[in-house]
């Protein structure tokens, strides 16, 4: 590094301060290449070329992006139908195995409906059969009590008469 004329103190061997060395290197008249502009020259060819080439460009890039759509919308397509037959087929078969099931509940409850009917039946049979026992009984407790009565009657009526 290099130092400055005029600054006391200063030997070739010392650092200076960064001030000075900053002072002391001149401005470079143009940057480093890597920092410099790159300034691209038109090309030659006529406006017209130019514009017609950036139209294809275009054009390229709009049918790149409609069938990058049209690929995309593809698969929408695909994956809403499937997943449309899958909740159809599920809500089918749910109702199949609702209805399944609805109808293995009848028949359940239609054979305890007609057993509990049997059950009734019979014993309401047995209700009438005890009730006509107890009504036969009755008339016979009937019939042995007037038979007692009038037994007893007959008996004092023939002890009367002797």
């Amino acid at each position: 590094m290099s130092v400055p004329e005029g600054i006391a103190g200063a030997s070739p061997g010392s650092r200076a301060s960064a001030f000075y060395v900053h002072l002391q290197d001149p401005v470079k008249d143009r940057p480093p290449v890597e920092l410099q502009l790159k300034h691209h020259r038109p090309s030659p060819r006529p406006l017209a070329e130019r514009q017609a080439a950036a139209a294809e460009r275009r054009n390229a890039l709009e049918d790149l992006k409609v069938q990058e759509l049209s690929v995309r919308l593809a698969k929408v397509a695909l994956l809403t139908d499937r997943y449309h037959r899958h909740t159809t087929k599920s809500w089918l078969e749910a109702r199949d195995r609702i209805s399944r099931d609805m109808d293995a509940h009848v028949r359940r409850r239609t054979t305890q409906i007609s057993n509990r009917l049997k059950h009734l039946s019979e014993h309401n049979d047995e209700v009438k059969a005890r009730k006509e026992e107890a009504r036969q009984e009755r008339f016979l407790r009937k019939l042995a009590h007037l038979y007692e009565v009038k037994t007893e009657s007959t008996i004092s009526q023939f002890w009367g008469k002797l």
